[in-house]
């Protein structure tokens, strides 16, 4: 065997893995239509407390909380979700119209990482929220303040082949305590004052 090369299983299996990532990277450096987007992100309480990832839940599945006036408590997830829009879109990011890119990250996420199209001359007005998703499969609704708080639009351009890191978002949930608000071993949060329904899904027969 050739100096250098690794021996046994897990020798092996390091430099299958890293073959891999070397590939990939190779295959994302040629694509001249494409970049990647990467993200991180921490939910706090508004006394600071880190929620998720890596804080008092482990992430931000199975909640339970009302989802319209006079409703029952359902249960929801909540997940990340990233649009990339059209600056030069007179309606703005929430008309769906002026999304080039509507992007999810699961509740169990911690951080995301998407292939979006390349967009240097004009760059993309990011935006960052928070979605509900019920689990019955119903409509799902975007939290807004006093339900959640965050960061506003980013502006930034996204190179072909390369990776643009928007670093770490700071969300915050309405809850003054999270560990108050655990009941049964589930967080409960309250959406029905504060959760803008989803559009394209209300809109579906």
């Amino acid at each position: 065997m050739p100096p250098g090369m690794p021996t046994g299983r897990s020798g092996l299996a390091r430099a299958l893995i890293l073959g891999l990532i070397l590939g990939l990277g190779g295959q994302a450096a040629c694509d001249r239509e494409h970049g990647q987007i990467e993200l991180n992100w921490t939910l706090v309480d508004r006394a600071g407390t880190t929620v998720a990832p890596f804080g008092v839940l482990a992430d931000t599945c199975d909640f339970s909380g009302k989802l319209a006036p006079d409703a029952e408590a359902a249960s929801y997830d909540l997940e990340l979700r990233l649009r990339l829009c059209d600056p030069d879109c007179a309606a703005g990011c929430d008309d769906p119209a002026c999304q080039v890119e509507d992007l999810r990250y699961d509740c169990s996420a911690a951080r995301g990482f998407s292939t979006v199209p390349a967009r240097i001359d004009s760059p993309y007005d990011i935006v960052v929220d928070l979605v509900a998703a019920p689990r019955d499969g119903a409509c799902g609704c975007a939290l807004t303040p006093p339900c959640a708080l965050v960061p506003g639009p980013r502006r930034r351009t996204v190179e072909a082949g390369l990776v643009t890191d928007l670093q770490v978002y700071l969300l915050v949930l309405g809850l003054d305590n999270i560990r108050e608000s655990i009941a049964g071993g589930r967080p409960r949060l309250d959406l029905d004052a504060c959760c803008t329904p989803d559009p394209t899904c209300a809109a579906s027969p």
